[in-house]
């Protein structure tokens, strides 16, 4: 028996499947409805959509399959997802990486095997969907790509799982070492590692289901002044008042985190291209009418802050990773500053959403 191999992209394989928070889910009907259907289609004995996750492998829905997991090194899927193709084993006996395998030489005596590897938006893959008998069997290139076709239903779903989960839901997801690593100290909101996080969710989310969202990145205007003139204390303060100002200004599904430094992002799921530039003006007003921090001999310190804006769609996100997405931001708000400060500017994907469609 050959033990299943192991990624060399394995560590970020497995971050890559926790952070979509479907292995602690409870059973999926949509997905049971696909391996239901499976089984009927192909008349196997066993049907399952597997997870590989550490050093099991996990059942996230099965049919006639009494275990929810085995152990990963002696599973076929471990094997299939080292390659594009789906792994298709016809007689277990007679292929030297499973002929003495425990699941071939006990229950439950596995003899075929067809397993599609499943991928996620990032490129990983977590698992497969596999149908799997104790008869010997040939499969025809047609059953084959119905199996493939089922397999791109169970990414879909997945997919669709991932992006459901609203921020309440990814910080409870998260332990309190991971949580540290993606929250700013000093204001309390997502920070640039979790911004990116989210932002990846939303630009699935938009590709899946059709949505959209305007991505703003501000920067306060002349903080060096500020902390210069004011000292460092005062400077977090406005840094925190910002902060706390765009929190609770915006909606409670609405994305804020500190980008570092002085800069700030927020992305506004669901917002209409038109609405852009408006909501940029409004976080520009917002900020200056409600930003009260005072020097050290109780003067307010006029703040402001510069925002570039962009959008994103379902016609646009495929083309682009997040990174991209906030490049593009920030050289919008590059402009913003050029331009004179506590004012917006906007920069469209190459490939949607000109300034004259936000005029119309």
């Amino acid at each position: 028996m050959k033990v299943a191999p192991i990624p060399e992209n394995e560590s970020e394989r497995q971050k890559s499947l926790e952070s979509m928070g479907i292995l602690s889910t409870p059973r999926d009907p949509e997905l049971d409805r696909i391996t239901r259907l499976a089984e009927r289609i192909f008349k196997t004995e066993f049907t399952a959509i597997s997870l590989l996750d550490g050093d099991r492998q996990f059942f996230k829905s099965r049919v006639n399959l009494s275990a929810s997991e085995t152990s990963r090194d002696i599973s076929f899927c471990g094997h299939a997802i080292m390659h594009d193709a789906p792994l298709v084993v016809g007689n277990a006996i007679n292929d030297e990486r499973f002929s003495d395998n425990p699941l071939v030489a006990g229950a439950p005596h596995i003899r075929s095997y067809v397993g599609v590897p499943l991928s996620n938006a990032e490129g990983f893959k977590l698992g497969t969907l596999c149908i799997i008998d104790s008869k010997t069997r040939n499969f025809s290139d047609s059953e084959i790509e119905t199996l493939k076709d089922l397999a791109h239903w169970v990414e879909t779903v997945l997919a669709l799982r991932y992006t459901e989960r609203s921020q309440k839901q990814l910080l409870a997801d998260l332990d309190a070492a991971h949580r540290d690593v993606m929250i700013d100290s000093l204001t309390g909101v997502w920070n640039r590692r979790g911004l990116e996080e989210l932002l990846a969710r939303e630009m699935s989310s938009s590709r899946i289901k059709g949505g959209s969202a305007g991505i703003f990145m501000l920067d306060i205007d002349h903080f060096k002044k500020v902390n210069d003139s004011y000292g460092h204390l005062i400077g977090d303060k406005v840094i925190q008042g910002i902060a706390a100002i765009m929190s609770s200004s915006l909606r409670d599904h609405d994305i804020v985190g500190r980008f570092g430094g002085e800069e700030f992002v927020c992305i506004l799921p669901g917002l209409r291209l038109e609405q852009t530039m408006y909501l940029g003006y409004k976080l520009c007003d917002t900020v200056r009418d409600q930003c009260r921090v005072s020097d050290m001999n109780g003067n307010p310190v006029q703040i402001t802050v510069s925002v570039g804006a962009t959008w994103i769609s379902n016609e646009s996100t495929g083309q682009y990773e997040p990174h991209d997405i906030l490049r593009i931001a920030d050289e919008a708000l590059y402009e913003a500053k050029e331009s004179g400060r506590d004012t917006v500017r906007y920069r469209a994907l190459d490939t949607f959403g000109s300034l004259d469609d936000l005029k119309g």
